[in-house]
């Protein structure tokens, strides 16, 4: 691969759009005291109300040690409730405190203006044709995070 081709890489292009996500969503979620990195755990909790730790680190393919560190900062700051499962007394339920869910109307109202950021000058064909491409490229890894576990 030559200098040039490593620069205009599609990784790159990706990189770029997550980091500036990323800051994008930490100046704006600063208020509740929560950074780019939980909102993804706080809006599947709102989605799951009662959903355990090992199920939604499967949801979200990450692993349960990350989970759990995640889940404790959520709890530390007031915004996630952890109460035993009354189906199974080795887990855990995961809900959403007031404060928690006070943060969700924010958080989606952060991830589409972001969105709309994103897609300016696009027509909506463009954005459907897009979408299908990053989703088929998301498919091409499935298989690569599952063969780390």
């Amino acid at each position: 691969m030559q200098n040039s081709e490593y620069v205009e890489r599609i990784g790159r292009y990706i990189s770029v759009l997550h980091r500036a996500g990323q800051k994008y969503i930490n100046r704006r979620m600063q208020p509740f005291g929560f950074t780019s990195s939980d909102h993804m755990f706080l809006i599947h909790i709102s989605q799951n109300e009662g959903i355990n730790q090992r199920n939604l680190a499967r949801i979200l393919s990450i692993d349960e040690a990350a989970v759990t560190r995640a889940v404790k900062k959520l709890i530390d700051g007031g915004f996630v409730l952890r109460k035993k499962d009354l189906g199974d007394m080795r887990s855990f339920s995961l809900y959403l405190t007031e404060r928690g869910r006070d943060a969700i109307p924010s958080l989606i109202r952060t991830f589409r203006e972001w969105d709309e950021i994103l897609s300016e000058g696009f027509s909506r064909e463009e954005l459907t044709s897009l979408r299908g491409q990053l989703q088929k490229m998301a498919e091409n890894t499935a298989a690569l995070t599952e063969e780390a576990r």
